[in-house]
Parts: structure tokens; C-alpha cells; sequence
């Protein structure tokens, strides 16, 4: 990995952890929980709900799973049913024509060679011989008893309902791996998941390829206040303060300056660069009268011994004149001015990560 490029060897003092939570007050002012674009070219709105909902609402109900974000759900939709083309989508979430796959009889439909007798007298999949994965993300009526889930709170659930789909799958690629659940933002994990998922490694290859597209748009941004993501990313990060800084560290013990925040944002469902430099050229200038929370500041700290090039540092902008800053070693994650006399003569430009997203199909 190349070098996150984070300050080193600095002394600036701390700032209180209660200051940085009085500034989730005054940043965050809304509850908005959202944290996905409100729409992805290629993935229908309300599926795009759907996945954002149940990854939103797996962590409270299996918090032995964490770190589950939309664009996995999507990943496998995408490999699964091609995002639903050729379906419509009621805002309920219902999907017509129900989409029904191929029957699962041992002659390799589907791939599949080993039968897969009726489990469901034909009630979700029209066979009373032989089950056919069914719904969105193609879930086997032999699971569903299982995994099943009431994604839309409608009191059913509906394979062929994008909400109880989505959070059926949420919940079986956690409950799937036991007590110990799963890191969704541990690239090896997701892979294992994924494998107990499908038993392919063909298919993870592709679902993680589709994944990485997805993780790999930027966000929309829809207001002054900034976008939902930043929004989202700040919260996160503000929940960071005290915990050290350590050189390529990306959490949970402590973090680097660009691995703070990567994973601010990761946590707000949005993939950025890991590295610096990387994350300079990620999204859009912004001047520093038009900051948004989210939007991250980049700073030349190489005259104060920083590996080059420069930009060498990057923080969050947090509102209210304030950033947060995981500054070097011996340091702390911590909130403080923007106009820190350390940090502003050497400010180099502010990034918000994207104003659009852009085709995945």
C-alpha cells in the first residue's frame, strides 16, 4: 500500500471529545439516516431504497454484523436478477412479473447439478416437484423460512417484495457465518460471505467486481447543509475522537489522516481512495466559503517532515468553521479550527467528493 502521505511528529493540543459531540449537535441538524445517493443510474429508485433500508436496519438487528452498506445488497442484485430489468417495481416494493428462476432439477439449470426437490408445495415458485430461486435476489424457497424477513413492515414476507428480499439477504450473509457475524468492510470476510452465499467463486468474483463499482460512485449532494453522505461521514468520524493516531491505521484501534477518512465515508456508504494523494483528485474543488460537512481539506505538511508529494494531509470539514483531524503519532483524532495556524497557511484545496454519479450500467 502506498503511504497514506499523514503528518508525522507533530505537537498540537487535544481537543475535548464533548466539544466534538457539541458539533454533531450544531453540524447534524436533521436525523436524516439516509446514506446513499438518492438515485443510481441503472438500479430502480425504490430497489435502491430497499437495499439502503435493510442495510441500514441489519446492524440493529444482528449487531454481531457490521459494516453491511447498500452496494453489497446491490452487488448481488446486480449478478442475481441484473438489478431487476425487464420487472417493474411497485413503491411497495413489489415486483411484477414475479421474477421466478429456472428449475433446479440436477440438469444444470442455473448452473446447479444437484436437484433441488419442492420444498414449498409451489407457493412461491409455481413448482410442486422441483424449487426455483425466486424474487429479486433469488432466494430458494427452502431458506426462506429461515432468512426470511419484513423488509417493508407490511406484516408479510414476500420473496417477490424488493424490501423482504434485500433484507433476507442482509440477514442470511450475517446470520450465515454464527455467533461470531461479520466485518462487511473486511474485503476477506465479504469474500468468505459471499462464498457461503453461493458456493461459487466465480460468482463472489463478480459480485465483488459489481460491489466495487458501486462503491466506487460518488455521492450526490443536495443542499447548503451538505450532502446526506457528508452528512453521514461526519457523524461517523466525530465518533472517532480520542482514539489514537497511528501511521496506516483505518480503525477500529486508531487511524491514519486518509484512513479516517476513507472510512468515514465507507460508513456513509460511499467508497473513496485510500491514500491521500488519491483523495485529492477523488471529486470536486470547492473554495473554503462553500464548505459542506463531508468535504475534505488537504494540506502540504512536508516542510514539517511529511513523506511527499504533496497533498500529505487530509481532514474533514465538520461545519461551523471546524474540521476533524487525525493530526500524527503521538496524537489523538480531535476536532479543531480550520484556521489553525498549524494547518491554514499550509491549506492547499477542499474536495467534495462528487455532484453526480455516473452510469453503471
Amino acid at each position: 500500500m502506498a503511504s497514506p502521505g499523514c503528518l508525522a511528529g507533530l505537537t498540537v493540543p487535544l481537543v475535548l471529545i464533548g466539544l466534538a459531540f457539541s458539533a454533531v449537535t450544531t453540524v447534524l441538524d436533521d436525523h436524516d439516516t439516509q446514506a446513499a445517493p438518492a438515485h443510481v443510474d441503472g438500479i430502480p429508485d425504490t430497489l435502491l431504497d430497499a437495499y439502503v433500508r435493510a442495510a441500514q436496519a441489519l446492524e440493529g438487528m444482528e449487531p454481531q454484523c457490521t459494516g453491511m452498506r447498500w452496494q453489497i445488497l446491490a452487488g448481488i442484485g446486480k449478478i442475481e436478477s441484473s438489478l431487476l430489468a425487464g420487472h417493474d417495481i411497485a413503491p411497495n416494493g413489489d415486483v411484477s412479473p414475479p421474477m421466478i428462476g429456472p428449475r433446479l432439477d440436477g440438469t444444470g439449470n442455473g448452473g446447479n447439478l444437484t436437484p433441488h426437490y419442492d420444498t414449498d408445495n409451489g407457493r412461491y415458485d409455481g413448482d410442486t416437484e422441483y424449487d426455483r430461486a425466486v424474487g429479486p435476489n433469488q432466494h430458494l424457497p427452502s431458506g426462506w423460512d429461515t432468512y426470511g424477513a419484513d423488509g417493508n413492515g407490511d406484516g408479510e414476507k414476500n420473496p417477490h417484495n424488493a424490501y423482504d428480499s434485500a433484507l433476507a439477504s442482509a440477514r442470511e450473509l450475517c446470520l450465515s457465518a454464527g455467533e461470531g457475524g461479520v466485518d462487511f468492510t473486511d474485503r476477506a470476510q465479504l469474500s468468505d460471505t459471499l462464498f457461503r452465499y453461493n458456493h461459487s467463486r466465480t460468482y463472489v468474483a463478480d459480485v465483488l467486481d459489481a460491489i466495487d463499482t458501486f462503491d466506487a460512485l460518488p455521492p450526490l449532494t443536495d443542499d447548503g447543509t451538505g450532502s446526506r453522505q457528508g452528512r453521514k461521514a461526519v457523524e461517523w468520524a466525530l465518533r472517532q475522537v480520542g482514539k489514537p493516531y497511528i501511521w496506516g491505521g483505518v480503525g477500529p484501534a486508531g487511524f491514519d489522516c486518509s484512513g479516517l477518512t476513507m472510512k468515514a465515508w465507507q460508513a456513509a456508504g460511499v467508497g473513496i481512495p485510500r491514500v491521500t494523494t488519491d483523495q485529492y483528485h477523488a471529486g470536486q474543488r470547492v473554495s473554503l466559503d462553500q464548505l459542506q460537512p463531508g468535504d475534505l481539506l488537504f494540506y502540504d505538511t512536508t516542510d514539517l517532515g511529511a513523506p511527499g508529494p504533496a497533498p500529505s494531509h487530509v481532514t474533514m470539514y465538520i461545519g461551523d468553521g471546524q474540521m476533524i483531524n487525525a493530526p500524527s503519532t503521538g496524537s489523538d483524532v480531535r476536532t479543531e479550527s480550520i484556521e489553525s495556524e498549524l494547518y491554514s497557511p499550509r491549506f492547499m484545496g477542499a474536495v467534495r467528493l462528487g455532484t453526480s454519479v455516473r452510469d453503471i450500467r
